[in-house]
């Protein structure tokens, strides 16, 4: 039966007897034997010729769409078979990675005992590139409404959002005021990350604002903290970065009235690839993971 599937999207590729056969290395009477066969066993007319031009029916049409999935669903069944006892490949953000893992993967997953894993972070470039040229079927990653093309294209579930905090050294000016508003920032050097998209995400809130501030790129968030530290300059950045010197009291975070920046995370897959069963499983466990655990997963300190 699959042949017979495959005979019929080749078929619809062709809309010719002669090309069909040539390309599945058969004699026309077999395609239309093969044809003939199909009709009689869904008691339905698949196929119809018009103007010396083969058309699918409506019922044509039909089949065409499920022999595509089934064909799909077969090839797919033949990978998870060979990959069985293979590690499962996750790729994710080093931010995620780094800060979220280790709490929501212990060595011991309940229902994936049996199953390694290959865990890979990137940057989220790398990621999204490894979504386009399909060398991944998901990634745990950042979504941000200014790459809006990507997110259509692709299948988005929300994690969590989270806010980022304005963070200074203790030694800053701004550090000691109970309030900060956002026509505090005039003037002040603005440390932003390599991400263009973050880099924007935060740049449209600041011109939202009418805001005049110097803009100083740094490489990562690590670099940024020791930066910050250093009283170089004030950032935006999540809470789970910076909780271990947050702890050491040598930075402050804080909130802005009438400045909010926030950044989504979420599992994005390419709607045009069925996941497999233990891919299914696991997205399921992180979203299960994040929605079950989000306070104490994404709190740190609390802020000013």
């Amino acid at each position: 039966m699959l042949d017979k599937m495959q005979m019929f999207i080749v078929l619809d590729e062709c809309r010719s007897f002669t090309e069909t056969a040539r390309r599945m290395f058969c004699s026309q009477p077999t395609i239309s034997h093969q044809i003939q066969q199909l009709e009689e066993k869904y008691k339905t007319v698949l196929i119809q010729r018009k103007n010396r031009q083969i058309e699918l029916t409506e019922q044509g049409e039909v089949f065409l769409q499920y022999s595509k999935k089934m064909l799909l669903l077969d090839k797919q069944m033949l990978q998870e078979m060979h990959q069985v006892d293979s590690p499962l490949s996750v790729h994710v953000s080093h931010y995620i990675a780094e800060k979220f893992f280790t709490t929501i993967l212990p060595l011991n997953l309940e229902g994936f005992e049996q199953q390694s894993f290959s865990i890979k972070s990137n940057c989220y470039e790398s990621l999204k590139e490894k979504l386009l040229n399909e060398k991944t079927n998901f990634a745990i990653m950042p979504v941000y409404e200014n790459d809006s093309e990507f997110q259509q294209a692709y299948k988005v579930d929300l994690l969590f959002e989270e806010e980022l905090f304005l963070i200074m050294s203790c030694d800053h000016p701004l550090a000691g005021r109970k309030l900060i508003y956002a026509r505090d920032l005039e003037n002040q050097t603005l440390l932003l990350p390599e991400n263009l998209y973050l880099q924007q995400l935060i740049k449209d809130k600041i011109d939202q604002k009418n805001l005049n501030v110097q803009y100083m790129q740094m490489t990562n968030f690590e670099i940024i903290k020791q930066a910050v530290v250093s009283n170089i300059g004030v950032s935006f950045l999540p809470l789970k970065i910076i909780e271990s010197i947050l702890n050491q009291g040598k930075i402050v975070a804080t909130s802005i009235h009438g400045l909010c920046i926030k950044r989504q995370n979420a599992i994005v897959s390419n709607p045009q690839k069925m996941l497999s069963q233990r891919e299914i499983n696991f997205c399921q466990y992180v979203q299960n993971q994040f929605y079950t655990y989000e306070k104490p997963l994404l709190n740190a300190n609390s802020v000013k």
